[in-house]
C-alpha cells in the first residue's frame, strides 16, 4: 500500500458506510411526524385489531380447530407433494422411453390431467 495513502482513507466512503437495507422500515420516519392525538388512535387501532384476531383465534378453537391437528395437515400435504412430484418423474421417465406424451400416460393409468 502506498505510504502516503495510509491510514488516510475516508470513513465516508461507500465501502465503509453500513448497509441500510430497503427492506428495513423506518419507524421514527413513519411515526416522527404524527402528532400526540395521532399516535394515541394509531394505537388504538392496532389494539383493537389484536383484540379482533385474538377473537377469531378463540372461535376457531371453540369451533373444534387446534393448531397441532394443522400441523398436521401441512405435514400430510407436503408428503402428498413429495409422492406427486416422484410420480411426476416416473410418469415423464416413462414417456420418454416410450415416446408418449406425459398426457397419453394419464389416460392409460387413468390418471386426472387435472389433479
Amino acid at each position: 500500500m502506498n505510504k502516503n495513502l495510509q491510514g488516510k482513507r475516508s470513513l465516508t466512503s461507500p465501502i465503509t458506510r453500513l448497509f441500510k437495507s430497503p427492506l428495513c422500515r423506518n419507524h421514527n420516519a413513519e411515526t416522527g411526524n404524527l402528532t400526540d392525538t395521532q399516535l394515541k388512535e394509531r394505537l388504538t387501532s392496532v389494539q383493537s385489531k389484536i383484540q379482533e384476531v385474538k377473537k377469531e383465534i378463540e372461535e376457531l378453537k371453540a369451533g373444534g380447530y387446534m393448531e397441532a391437528e394443522l400441523q398436521v395437515h401441512i405435514d400430510k400435504l407436503h408428503e402428498y407433494n413429495e409422492i406427486k412430484d416422484v410420480g411426476q418423474m416416473v410418469l415423464g421417465r416413462i414417456a420418454v422411453i416410450e415416446g408418449l406424451q406425459t398426457k397419453d400416460l394419464y389416460q392409460r393409468y387413468g390418471l386426472d390431467i387435472k389433479d
